[in-house]
């Protein structure tokens, strides 16, 4: 039987400057070579096929950890790759992660304003401008809320994302509303999904679920 080969592999290194665009640069300069994510905290893992491949291919299930983020998406305009796969990090800046649904129509206005600051884009799927986008903004001092405030008014269409940092989760909600998205929240756990019978599979039990309003951002401390 064909051994199935993970995509990526896990490096440990150690890196003395706060910001990572120059050693990020030197890696890629080896041909062959790209980054899927980088940072002390989080770990981005991207690949095709359905939850059950990935989780089986990667171990998922035996990952130990505080919070995460994951999409299974279908490709409607950009490409069926690994790269236009979900999660996506905010490249350069560390322990930045989005997933997302929905559409956006500014994003290449917003792409070339966000690589003339020196940001890098790794596909051309408008979900990784969200990325990048909060990404940049916690680059110059905001705080991961007020980057998925001003994200309300800087990225234009119709959306629903999830954004994870190193110690952080958060949800935001477009004005338009139009894209689905569920929370469960209690004093111990927050779950969030597209559908209430995402929630309904690992939480069983009787519990009350909310549709967030139209313009809606929340950030949930870890």
């Amino acid at each position: 039987m064909e051994r199935i080969l993970p995509y990526s592999l896990r490096y440990e290194v150690e890196y003395d400057k706060k910001d990572l665009l120059e050693f990020s640069q030197k890696i890629e300069s080896i041909p062959g070579v790209e980054i899927l994510s980088m940072g002390k905290s989080l770990e981005v893992i991207k690949d095709l096929g359905n939850a059950k491949m990935v989780c089986d291919r990667y171990n998922l299930d035996k990952v130990v950890g505080t919070h995460a983020i994951g999409h299974a998406r279908m490709a409607t305009e950009s490409g069926v790759d690994i790269k236009s796969a979900h999660p996506f990090w905010g490249y350069p800046f560390s322990d930045v992660s989005v997933v997302h649904n929905g559409q956006l129509t500014n994003y290449w206005n917003n792409r070339r304003a966000l690589e003339n600051k020196g940001m890098r884009f790794m596909s051309e799927c408008d979900s990784e401008l969200i990325a990048v986008y909060i990404a940049q903004r916690m680059r110059e001092g905001a705080t991961l809320e007020e980057g998925m405030k001003e994200s309300l008014s800087g990225l234009d269409g119709v959306f629903t994302y999830f954004v994870a940092t190193k110690d952080s989760l958060g949800m935001a909600k477009d004005t338009m509303a139009a894209k689905p998205l569920v929370l469960y929240e209690s004093d111990d756990l927050v779950a969030m999904g597209s559908e209430e019978i995402a929630i309904r599979s690992i939480l069983p039990q009787e519990i009350d679920t909310y549709d967030p309003f139209d313009g809606e951002v929340k950030v949930w401390q870890i």
